[in-house]
């Protein structure tokens, strides 16, 4: 990694440490990837999960996004079984001026609100436009399946 990428990922990480009421907790696994633990969203079927998230920068960063992929099992449209997240942000709308804490803070929001114009999976997508109730009562079965822990921290 080259002097210039590594300060912009300093730089990144700590305006992530920004984000506020403890949402997030960050690990840097090395010089190209990072750990995030996103805590679920109140007021979501997400609450009370806590979504592991693997950050890994391509040598060309930033000029070409990061790859997010959340390793938990999750009942979300937008993302996939590999984990892979739907966000523009991350494929045609990408900029060197978006940043790993916009994008985290596109994932929450993606959590509060998911959106069908743009789903990974279509089933999913189908369901919660058809009957979204069921939709939420699933994915909150699925947090507190695959994704509630206790205290856990990221050293």
């Amino acid at each position: 990694m080259n002097q210039v990428m590594s300060q912009i990922l300093q730089k990144e990480f700590n305006e992530c440490k920004e984000i506020p009421d403890g949402i997030i907790d960050l690990k840097i696994l090395n010089e190209n990837s990072w750990q995030i633990v996103i805590k679920g969203p109140k007021l979501s079927p997400y609450e009370k999960g806590q979504f592991f998230i693997l950050v890994e920068f391509p040598k060309e960063y930033p000029n070409i996004p990061p790859k997010f992929r959340i390793l938990n099992k999750i009942y979300h449209m937008n993302v996939n079984q590999q984990g892979c997240i739907a966000l523009n942000t991350l494929k045609k709308e990408w900029s060197e001026s978006i940043g790993v804490k916009k994008m985290l803070l596109e994932i929450l929001s993606l959590f509060q609100k998911p959106n069908p114009q743009n789903p990974l999976n279509l089933k999913l997508a189908q369901q919660y436009q058809e009957d979204c109730s069921e939709y939420y009562e699933r994915a909150q079965q699925w947090t507190q399946q695959f994704a509630t822990f206790i205290d856990i921290k990221i050293d």
